[in-house]
């Protein structure tokens, strides 16, 4: 009788999320890996109730580090313009403190690592090419290896070869024009109970209480412009220079900021939203189908998400019958695709309204916000409808 195998490329949080999901159902999976060795590395996140659900499930332990709190959209000064709030019942079902939790990515990927079994990940191994024949899947690797699989699964990051292949008119990832300024710092003494994200007229500097290692911590970010140019020679002084007037606690969050270790610099790039993320036995997902800006603060959420529906729907399959395969990847493509692409595109929206349009806009749009009521309302709506329904279905439908 014929094992059926499914075969993911990449050990990132989509990556590791499926083939736990997998695994527990009782699939032949493999994640293979292009580094020689696992090491939990990384800054900070967000994880919402839907990946603390899903996370939960598969027995990773992250409740001593998950702090949930609502998001509020601030001007520079602390007035409020937008809250996140999502339903408190909802909440409850879930067993989550708040809707979302700052989260340090290299503690959460170490207790996601603590519960993978020993022979599920594959170290050493660098995707080149795949094969689909008439049964399976060659997939080819840069040691010369060959392995076999039923199912190929694309995990490997925004500039994905599993895509390139599958769809070689795919354009190359592209800046979106903003830049980011990623830190974290120990503070025990803050007492701040929100995510909050706050703009003047030019920037963003957001910040959200974690925990890490078993003390309270702040992650904080700042969102600029960005043209082409290169850092400056004085970091922290640059960045403490555009954030000097935002409001408390701002301050004492950069002031405790170790910049030598915890501070660096992301150019954001992105994809135009995909029409198609499978083709016959091969699929996407995580940055492979969808890189997201910060500005939906969600990337490893969403690709926790994409590779527990995906265990969910291959699990339902015959992964013997190449018809069942393909069917079970659409229903997979469809719930996930369009969910994704709209996120994406509003992060994207987000961050051009914030820094990408003229002087004169942007003193509009901070008069919209400010004095035109609903405003604020169009930005929780878009950051809350389809997570709420989500998280729904996450509680009701279980693995």
């Amino acid at each position: 009788m014929k094992n059926p195998k499914v075969a993911i490329i990449g050990a990132g949080p989509a990556g590791i999320t499926a083939g736990l999901a997998l695994n527990k159902a009782g699939i032949n999976v493999t994640v293979y890996e292009r580094a020689e060795e696992i090491t939990p590395l990384g800054g900070a996140l967000i994880l919402n109730a839907v990946g603390l659900t899903i996370l939960r499930r598969l027995g990773v332990d992250v409740e001593d580090i998950y702090n949930g709190v609502h998001a509020e959209f601030r001007r520079w000064d602390g007035k409020v313009r937008a809250r996140i709030n999502v339903s408190e019942d909802l909440l409850a079902q879930a067993n989550a403190s708040g809707w979302q939790s700052g989260m340090m990515r290299k503690e959460l990927y170490a207790r996601m690592l603590d519960v993978v079994p020993d022979d599920l990940i594959v170290a050493g191994h660098k995707f080149e090419r795949y094969e689909e024949t008439a049964d399976g899947i060659k997939i080819h690797f840069a040691n010369g290896k060959v392995e076999h699989a039923d199912v190929l699964v694309g995990s490997d990051g925004i500039r994905s070869l599993v895509r390139g292949q599958l769809f070689p008119d795919t354009p190359e990832p592209k800046k979106l024009g903003i830049a980011i300024w990623l830190g974290w710092c120990e503070a025990d003494e803050i007492d701040v109970k929100q995510c909050v994200i706050q703009h003047d007229k030019n920037y963003q500097m957001g910040y959200c209480p974690l925990i890490f290692e078993g003390k309270k911590c702040f992650e904080w970010w700042l969102v600029e412009e960005y043209k082409g140019e290169k850092p400056p020679k004085d970091v922290p002084a640059y960045v403490r220079n555009l954030v000097g007037h935002f409001a408390a606690p701002t301050q004492e969050i950069m002031s405790r900021t170790d910049t030598d270790a915890h501070l660096f610099r992301w150019i954001v790039e992105y994809i135009p939203g995909l029409k198609q993320w499978s083709k016959g036995r091969v699929t996407i997902m995580g940055d492979a189908a969808h890189p997201t800006s910060p500005y939906a603060a969600y990337g490893a959420g969403m690709a926790i998400e994409d590779g527990y529906f995906l265990a969910k729907f291959l699990k339902e399959a015959d992964l013997t019958d190449a018809n069942s395969i393909k069917a079970a990847l659409k229903r997979y493509e469809d719930l996930r695709r369009p969910y994704t692409n709209f996120t994406t595109k509003f992060a994207r929206i987000l961050g051009r309204v914030y820094h990408n349009v003229p002087g004169p806009l942007r003193s509009l749009r901070d008069y919209l916000l400010d004095n035109v009521k609903g405003t604020g309302r169009k930005i929780e709506t878009g950051m809350t409808e389809d997570a709420e329904a989500l998280l729904k279905m996450v509680l009701n439908e279980p693995f």
